[in-house]
């Protein structure tokens, strides 16, 4: 929607977080006036605030709502709505863009792989603004850059708004069924990215979204859709990547933990000679890459134990594949949190497969998960803490001397935490305030 359609609609900003502060800015730049829906801990005395519940007569006093995309599109009140429902990110679409746009969404890795595209493009040279679900947003962004970097979630993909000149889907698994109603929606809605983009990079061997992108977008033409991972130029074995069949990067020689990082840098590896980014410092800035915070994140001894924050774990497969980063032998892993209505049947007999040295529950889908255990054919030791403090309590009790704790919950944070960083901050503060 472009600015001056905006100018003579009546508008409300639904959700007032990061974004929502952002976009009102953004307004108040152009002169166009607007009131705020939000809750009364996020109520703002230099705007025009509701904290009434939201429902449809209240969304209908409106023209055009700018909306989170925290809030599911599929709420009821916002479905029998007759007001026009838009994003910060589409705005800034139809109104700012004049750079290249990187989008990169996948279910995990795209704060990795985003994070690491513009490290490497600005130590290639390249002025770069890192924007999207990574936190900073989108509308404040000027394109004076050569290129614009954006972390893409399914909420934000969701209304197709997005004109990226190069799209990059890394993979697609079940997540955030309870926001889009269901995984045929969620799937639906992340390729949404796909359907502006010039150029189309996925990732060949997730065969859900090789299966989907050939179903959905058959007429695709091969400049149109670009793969990695496809084992052509570069691929993965052995813990490296081979360009043809020179050896040319290890995981042993990056910082990221765990092999999955091999597939995101293969990702990085196809967008930069896409970009003609030559290959040796594109390796270099790789290797100097730190890993970002929350994200099987080191954080060195405490105490007698060594420590991993991978609070960014919301899923069950992405804690599995912390746990293949570890010596389970003298590792304790802390799991559990908000249940989406995931079965969770099958992330257990994976735990009780791997067998790390013990596993600690604290969440609400404790319940869920106790039993499961309880009726595995696998022996492996587990015990129930009423909540993250208690599970950092018993870990320090029961990890043995020089083990690893492992925070990966498999779940998001928002039965105890307002966000898995807020979660991560606090298992941190925990350690250190028991062991320092």
């Amino acid at each position: 929607m472009k600015l001056s359609e905006l100018k003579h609609k009546k508008i409300a900003l639904w959700g007032f977080a990061v974004e929502g502060k952002a976009t009102a800015q953004y307004l108040e730049k152009h002169d166009i006036a607007f009131t705020v829906l939000c809750s009364e801990s996020e109520k703002s005395a230099e705007y025009h605030c509701i904290c009434d519940s939201v429902d449809t007569a209240l969304l209908n006093r409106f023209d055009v709502i700018i909306k989170s995309p925290g809030i599911s599109a599929y709420d009821e009140c916002l479905k029998s709505s007759n007001a026009i429902f838009t994003s910060a990110t589409a705005i800034w679409f139809a109104n700012e863009k004049q750079t290249k746009v990187i989008a990169v969404t996948g279910t995990k890795g795209k704060s990795t792989t985003s994070s690491l595209v513009a490290h490497v493009l600005k130590n290639s040279g390249k002025t770069v603004n890192l924007v999207g679900n990574i936190g900073n947003p989108l509308i404040l962004s000027s394109s004076d850059y050569d290129y614009i970097v954006m972390e893409v979630s399914s909420f934000q993909a969701f209304d197709g708004n997005i004109q990226a000149d190069y799209a990059i889907v890394l993979n697609l698994f079940a997540e955030h069924l309870d926001w889009h109603h269901g995984q045929e929606n969620y799937f639906s809605d992340k390729l949404k990215l796909l359907q502006n983009a010039t150029i189309k990079i996925i990732n060949k061997k997730n065969k859900t979204l090789l299966n989907l992108v050939r179903n959905n977008f058959s007429n695709l033409s091969r400049q149109d859709v670009l793969y990695f991972n496809d084992d052509k130029a570069y691929k993965i074995m052995h813990d490296c990547i081979y360009f043809n069949d020179d050896k040319i990067l290890c995981l042993s020689e990056i910082q990221l933990l765990g092999k999955h990082n091999l597939e995101n840098i293969l990702a990085v590896l196809k967008i930069c000679n896409v970009l003609n980014i030559a290959l040796k410092p594109t390796l270099k800035a790789i290797k100097s890459f730190s890993p970002l915070p929350h994200r099987l994140q080191k954080l060195g001894k405490i105490g007698k134990y060594f420590a991993i924050n991978d609070s960014i774990a919301t899923t069950p497969m992405a804690t599995i594949a912390a746990l293949k980063t570890v010596d389970l032998a003298s590792t304790t892993l802390i799991i559990g949190g908000y249940d989406r209505g995931h079965d969770w049947c099958d992330f257990v007999r994976q735990l009780c497969e791997i067998k790390p040295f013990l596993i600690i529950i604290a969440g609400a889908n404790s319940n869920k998960l106790l039993p499961l255990f309880a009726k595995s054919i696998q022996v492996v030791a587990y015990l129930r803490a009423n909540d993250l403090k208690q599970a950092v309590q018993f870990a320090i009790e029961k990890t043995p001397v020089n083990g690893t704790i492992l925070l990966s919950p498999g779940a998001p944070s928002f039965d105890q935490f307002s966000s898995y960083i807020k979660r991560g901050e606090f298992f941190e503060h925990l350690l250190k305030n028991y062991l320092a």
